[in-house]
């Protein structure tokens, strides 16, 4: 987070959560402050990453600081991501990753905590924010104004696309690219929504693991590819209706900041519109910022500014004392 007065650069860990389903959650923590520093309940985070992403997308957002007190952040990989295990019972729902996280917020100790999150990050804060609503301090979405849906009379159509995806998914063969280079450099040219260089090197390496590949020519090439489960790469068994949203974000009672980009998901325009209803029990502040969905990376002081800045404004309201 951005920082108002100097402070002690944030000391970051790596950190494995085995929860009671079996899943192994990998994240990367930062802590500001003395080591013995406890934050209050509004200055400390969970964080969740975007689809296919994974916890290095805070790593420009958080090594900045919310002035002189104390900040604690943990960034997940969701399971099926980055360093995170995969599902043995295949279930990807979304759902599923806001059930894990609070099994995080009990081993960390986290009675009430902060969430924060980005594209379909910011869905499952959304949700978990209705969810443990008396757990959830602040509800902070990047680029994301909860999850995406489809009309119930277009469900079994999504799931039939799963069922034919997931049957071709054996004989998909696995990305390989020769270099970690090469790989981010497929990652700044052909992801979803599109992403710069910098930030392709910041991100990509998580999401790796070593991969050999049999050439031509009968020799062993040492390689890479993505560690992501492949189930993610095709259509998700299940689809969500605007009324199951709904009953989720009707139920945040906590302060709701979404930062909005400009180049992002366009269609999050009218998501906005539509569901700022749903928000009655809470105060909503939307801000709009220059910049591609990835915006708070690329551009990570400026979403941080507005970041911190309403947090900060937040002190003189009863928020604060929570």
């Amino acid at each position: 987070m951005t920082a108002t007065t100097k402070n002690t650069a944030p000391l970051v860990q790596e950190r494995t959560f085995e929860l009671v389903n079996g899943i192994v959650l990998a994240a990367k923590h930062w802590k500001t402050g003395e080591p013995s520093a406890q934050p209050r309940d509004t200055r400390r985070f969970l964080a969740f990453h975007g689809f296919l992403d994974n916890a290095c997308t805070f790593d420009l957002l958080i090594l900045q600081q919310l002035g002189p007190e104390p900040v604690e952040i943990v960034a997940l990989d969701f399971a099926g991501h980055g360093k995170s295990s995969h599902r043995q019972t295949e279930d990807y729902s979304i759902w599923r990753y806001a059930e894990d996280a609070v099994h995080v917020a009990d081993r960390l100790g986290w009675n009430k905590h902060a969430v924060i999150g980005h594209s379909m990050g910011g869905a499952v804060a959304s949700m978990y924010s209705g969810l443990f609503n008396s757990r959830v301090t602040l509800c902070i979405l990047l680029d994301n104004f909860g999850p995406f849906t489809r009309s119930i009379e277009d469900q079994p159509d999504h799931l039939l696309e799963h069922i034919e995806q997931k049957k071709n998914l054996p004989n998909k063969q696995l990305p390989f690219h020769p270099t970690i280079e090469s790989a981010v450099l497929a990652r700044n040219k052909n992801g979803t929504y599109g992403l710069d260089l910098p930030s392709s090197w910041i991100l990509v390496p998580r999401g790796l693991r070593p991969l050999e590949r049999t050439e031509g020519d009968g020799n062993t090439a040492q390689g890479w590819t993505w560690s992501t489960d492949q189930l993610l790469t095709i259509r998700s068994a299940q689809s969500l209706s605007e009324e199951y949203v709904q009953s989720f974000m009707t139920r945040i009672r906590c302060p709701f900041l979404a930062v909005l980009a400009s180049q992002g998901i366009q269609t999050m325009r009218y998501m906005v519109d539509d569901r700022l209803p749903w928000l009655h029990q809470t105060n909503v502040t939307i801000r709009d910022v220059d910049g591609g969905h990835h915006v708070h990376m690329e551009d990570a002081p400026m979403v941080a500014g507005h970041v911190c800045g309403w947090i900060l404004a937040l002190d003189d309201t009863p928020v604060a004392r929570l």
